[in-house]
């Protein structure tokens, strides 16, 4: 495991003379927002209260799609949503679909296979769904995706067919031909398919643009967090039948939901079903009418993460088997037993432990297809670009990216890539990092500042929740909690807080029980920490959640 590089942000230590409202300007600071902007971030206006043009979307491109719907609704056209496998793509999917069908339209939705389809918007699947379906679409509206399906769309120049194209990715110098396009970087897919449902429909559903905003990691800054907020919001007091079926069956309570359970409990449950079987059980538990199905589609979905989760362990398994430490600055790992549903999460998986960039290969008969994942040092994509020849397609971020390549083609590509990133990094430092808001004293750690710091939720891309350095505290008790013992539960004490004070505080260390035969009682250790309320036979008390325990032996 490499060690840990600690950005404190601020120099100031926050201790018991720390006014709430000093802490809150502190953490605000810290992450860059301008005084005049406060207010509208700690008490975000309603979504109701923005339109596309505060997105930079063409305001006469979005007036154009909504008369062009309204006529197909009018003249009962037949419509089709064409989504993505992803929780932004179902979500957009959805959005739209209910509002629509809810106005009378003939809309019909379809949401591509990851094996079958492949990402985007491919012209061959929507002839096989229309021959399938035996209908004749009048009106293609594609939902977060379609700005880059140029080649795709052109294969359809002959049909009598108008497209709408909803999407939030970046868009490339040549745009498809279509009869509009709503396109905008400022908020996710599923964002852009609410503006469009509101307008037929006051009742789209902000729940579900909170669920695919946090999936799709946008900033949540702006309008997304207008989203996330209000959605959250309506989450706790009226969901749909899909999620609330979806909340129980998770465990979750729902009063009090977060977008942390929407991204790492909820969220998954939705990738699961695109990433194994067919994403449709997705879209129908979410746009379910009534309890009975969304509890049929929602066991259907919860029994589908299950089996991701299995499966993501074993290829975790076996990928590290064939992973050996040495002096390449890559993870190269490709198997004919990988799922190609699961290898960006076994990449995801390999990167974060290791700290290197990580490729992950389905490997086909003929075609296999990648995953890759980096760390900030490397830009994955251009790399990637460097040896563009060798693929049959590629595409994606700075950070994550995948490819098709001829199987026969992936020794060459691993000799090739391995030898352009070692040159890329020679003499790098590869060192995770996490940004530590700033020192603070353990007298600190009260109710009152918890629920102050409460007011920056939801956290997320562009507003991580706010961490804390806690130095020379001592552990007075400590033991294993979990199943199977995984997790540590500990007490911290001031050694220099007067003795009658008596300053004790709870903390959990998820996934630290292999630090308990290296810690002993009496031990002096420093912590990084997010903070937390724990309600218990209800009294509440603070809690620390801790990130990393530092002991001073390794100083």
């Amino acid at each position: 495991m490499p060690s840990l590089n600690i950005n404190l942000v601020s120099n100031q230590t926050i201790d018991r003379h720390t006014t709430r409202q000093e802490l809150v300007t502190l953490l605000l600071k810290n992450r860059h927002f301008k005084k005049e902007d406060l207010k509208d971030f700690l008490h975000p206006l309603s979504p109701s209260v923005f339109s596309v043009s505060d997105l930079g979307v063409s305001q006469s491109h979005f007036n154009k799609s909504v008369d062009r719907i309204n006529k197909a609704i009018k003249d009962q056209q037949n419509i089709l949503i064409y989504g993505d496998y992803d929780v932004d793509g179902i979500t957009a999917t959805a959005i739209l679909w209910q509002a629509l069908n809810r106005c009378g339209a003939k809309v019909t939705p379809f949401v591509p296979d990851r094996e079958k389809d492949g990402y985007g918007f491919k012209a061959r699947s929507f002839l096989d769904f229309e021959k399938e379906k035996n209908i004749n679409f009048d009106l293609l509206i594609t939902v977060d995706n379609g700005i880059s399906a140029k080649k795709e769309f052109d294969k359809l120049s002959s049909k009598k067919i108008d497209l709408i194209i909803t999407d939030h990715h970046f868009a490339p110098p040549s745009l498809p031909d279509s009869y509009a396009i709503i396109h905008s970087v400022k908020a996710s897919g599923c964002g852009l398919s609410y503006f469009l449902a509101r307008e037929f429909d006051s009742r789209a559903d902000l729940g579900l643009v909170a669920l695919g905003t946090i999936a799709d990691c946008l900033p949540l800054t702006g309008i997304n967090r207008s989203f996330v907020v209000h959605g959250l919001k309506a989450i706790r007091e009226k969901p749909s039948f899909g999620i609330k079926k979806l909340i129980e069956i998770s465990g979750i309570k729902q009063n009090i939901i977060s977008a942390y359970e929407l991204g790492f409990i909820l969220g998954p449950r939705i990738n699961a079903v695109g990433r194994l079987a067919n994403p449709m059980d997705a879209l129908r538990l979410l746009c379910s009418p009534n309890s009975q199905m969304a509890s049929k589609y929602a066991q259907v979905l919860d029994g589908y993460n299950k089996d991701r989760q299995e499966l993501q362990q074993e290829h975790m398994n076996l990928a590290e088997k064939q992973f050996v430490p040495s002096k390449n600055k890559l993870i190269f790992a490709d198997n004919v037993n990988f799922h190609p549903g699961v290898i960006g999460l076994i990449a995801g998986k390999l990167t974060e432990k290791y700290y290197l960039p990580s490729i992950v290969i389905s490997v086909g008969k003929e075609i296999s297809k990648g995953s890759c994942r980096s760390v900030k040092e490397l830009d994955i994509i251009k790399t990637l670009s460097e040896i563009s020849d060798i693929f049959l397609d590629y595409g994606g971020h700075t950070l994550a990216a995948g490819f098709t390549v001829s199987t026969s083609k992936i020794k060459t590509l691993q000799k090739k890539l391995t030898k352009i990133i070692n040159q890329k990094l020679s003499g790098v430092d590869l060192q995770p990092s996490i940004e530590v808001d700033a020192e603070m004293k353990l007298e600190a750690v009260s109710e009152g500042n918890i629920k102050a710091i409460s007011l920056l939720e939801p956290y997320g891309v562009g507003n991580a929740e706010p961490f804390f350095l806690l130095k020379d505290i001592i552990i007075s008790e400590k033991r294993l909690i979990g199943s199977t013992g995984n997790h540590l539960k500990l007490k911290f004490d001031d050694p220099d807080t007067p003795r009658k004070e008596n300053i004790s505080t709870n903390a959990v260390a998820f996934k630290k029980g292999h630090l308990d035969n290296q810690l002993k009682i009496g031990d002096k250790v420093d912590i990084i920490t997010t903070l937390s309320l724990n309600t218990w036979n209800n009294i509440t008390s603070p809690q620390l959640i801790v990130k990393e325990i530092i002991q001073h032996e390794n100083l």
